[in-house]
């Protein structure tokens, strides 16, 4: 390659290498600015995990062994419904003036029945569905009892007390339940226990097994032959 053919490539090859670094450039910053987002991200909803958590104070004398991940969108999910019903309550009287001036009793019965259905039923079912829920455990060490916080109707915090001996755990679970604590059932993932040692003694699981059962349920299938 002679000194004229390198001059005439030189700018081709000048401006390939620019453009190469470009595209460099333009990945390496699309890789940061992802990887600065994602942390972001992550920093927010860590930080509103655990402000939320903080919300709930410990008292003097427990130790925080679970918190429910999902406790924060339980309670503004029946907050809003709770809200939307009572707004339903409040303009029930309006619409039912409204109606009624109109003289169509058809309209005015659908449209009471329609509106008295969702003012009710959409709390109560949320309430079906989320009063399993644990959304705090503490332990005090003192007594040595459990002590397990779900959501009541009005959204209240709700304590209940127990030991491993009033746990039961039932043949057929549930929807949305581990286990029974003194007649309630309750719902809780085991992941998200800072200990999961104290799970496997709510659960029974550190008491040796009854083989006595096993021999049991044996001897009756051969007396049934």
């Amino acid at each position: 390659m002679n000194g004229r053919t390198i001059l005439r490539l030189a700018p081709r090859i000048i401006k390939q290498y620019k453009s190469n670094k470009l595209l460099e450039n333009r990945i390496y910053l699309c890789t940061t600015n992802s990887y600065a987002v994602n942390r972001f991200t992550n920093l927010i909803q860590t930080r509103g995990l655990i402000q939320d958590a903080s919300k709930h104070e410990i008292a003097e004398g427990r130790e925080r062994l679970y918190y429910g991940i999902l406790t924060p969108h339980i309670r503004a999910v029946k907050w809003f419904s709770l809200t939307t019903s009572a707004a339903s309550l409040l303009a029930q009287p309006f619409l039912i003036n409204t109606l009624y001036a109109s003289n169509n009793v058809a309209l005015l019965i659908a449209a009471c029945s329609f509106i008295g259905f969702f003012t009710f039923a959409t709390p109560l079912l949320l309430h079906f569905i989320t009063k399993k829920y644990v959304t705090h455990l503490d332990y005090d060490s003192s007594r040595k009892v459990y002590i397990a916080s779900t959501v009541s109707f009005f959204c209240m915090l709700k304590e209940t007390e127990f030991t491993p001996e009033d746990v039961k755990i039932p043949e057929v679970p549930g929807m949305f339940t581990t286990f029974v604590a003194k007649g309630k059932a309750m719902f809780l993932e085991p992941r998200f226990f800072n200990d999961p040692s104290h799970y496997a003694k709510i659960m029974g699981y550190d008491k040796p097994m009854d083989f006595k059962m096993f021999a049991d349920a044996s001897q009756d299938k051969n007396d049934k032959k």
